[in-house]
């Protein structure tokens, strides 16, 4: 008898959360993304980064926002927030744009970047190839996830 109730109850704990997902209203997808609403994203991004606007970045940038180095290195939405403001982006322009839908919800882009900036009272002109992953969560699109690759194919 106790054999049998110890079985039933372990269905019913597995079956449960079965049932009340399926309860669970799914959320609205965002409308479709085109290469052309990515490519406006990362700009608007590089813009406020150029205008020290750091209420636009912090609403771009996902709270659990990585950004790969590439040497490895990693920081966090606030040592970005924190990096900004100490360097000045004196040019920049972005290139050879490649967009992967990875669902409703989420997307990649890559490009080639060539950057000047100004830090610490020197110069430094950097060509990259860039990545980003978004995430549409809270109602908005967000960068969750940006690296830096070897020197761009400029």
């Amino acid at each position: 008898m106790i054999n049998r109730f110890c079985r039933c109850f372990l269905i019913c704990c597995m079956a449960l959360p079965l049932i009340a997902q399926s309860d669970q209203p799914s959320k609205p997808a965002p409308p479709a993304v085109t290469q052309g609403d990515a490519v406006t994203r990362e700009k608007q991004l590089f813009e406020a980064d150029q205008k020290h606007d750091m209420d636009k970045i912090n609403s771009i940038v996902a709270d659990d926002f990585v950004d790969i180095a590439r040497d490895g290195g990693m920081i966090g939405k606030p040592a970005l927030l924190k990096e900004i403001p100490t360097i000045t982006m004196v040019s920049y322009s972005q290139s050879n744009w490649d967009f992967d839908s990875m669902g409703p919800f989420a997307y990649s882009i890559s490009y080639d970047s060539d950057a000047t900036i100004l830090q610490d009272n020197k110069q430094v002109h950097s060509q990259n190839h860039l990545n980003s992953v978004w995430i549409y969560r809270d109602g908005r699109w967000q960068m969750l996830l940006h690296s830096r690759g070897g020197s761009s194919s400029k």
